[in-house]
């Protein structure tokens, strides 16, 4: 006979499971019932309109960081730096705080990509500006304020 403490951590996690099963179920009953008004205004409009000529747009969720974070921490590392540091060495500081080790270099690779991007959020927001190139890697700084 089983001891009674693994079956209810299995029982619990078989709940947990059953919970979110039927949470998904009711959000994607959700999200057909507006997919079908929408293709019924789409029709309102453009009776001939080929619904299924619309491509679906998949979201690819960032695994390394939530919405906005790769941004907090990016600025944070170059806020507390006096020197103006590259993006291969804020990729470096931001793994090390966070614990990580990548299994691959697509992963890295991926992980540098999304510090990048953020770089680029911030660039295009007016908080950081490129300083110089190191090889293939760019400089930053906060921008100062006039």
């Amino acid at each position: 006979m089983a001891d009674t403490h693994v079956i209810s951590a299995l029982v619990k996690k078989r709940a947990e499971l059953r919970g979110d099963i039927i949470h998904y179920k009711q959000l994607i009953a959700t999200l057909d019932k507006d997919l079908q008004t929408i293709d019924a205004t789409i029709k309102i409009f453009d009776v001939d309109y080929d619904i299924s000529s619309i491509k679906p747009v998949i979201k690819s969720r960032n695994r390394f960081f939530n919405n906005g974070e790769a941004k907090v921490l990016v600025l944070e590392v170059l806020k507390n730096s006096s020197l103006p540091i590259s993006t291969d060495k804020i990729s470096d500081i931001i793994a090390v705080n966070r614990n990580l080790a990548f299994e691959n270099k697509t992963d890295k690779s991926n992980f540098q990509k999304s510090i990048l991007l953020a770089l680029n959020t911030c660039l295009s927001n007016n908080l950081v500006e490129k300083v110089s190139k190191d090889g293939l890697s760019i400089v930053w700084k906060i921008k100062e304020l006039n």
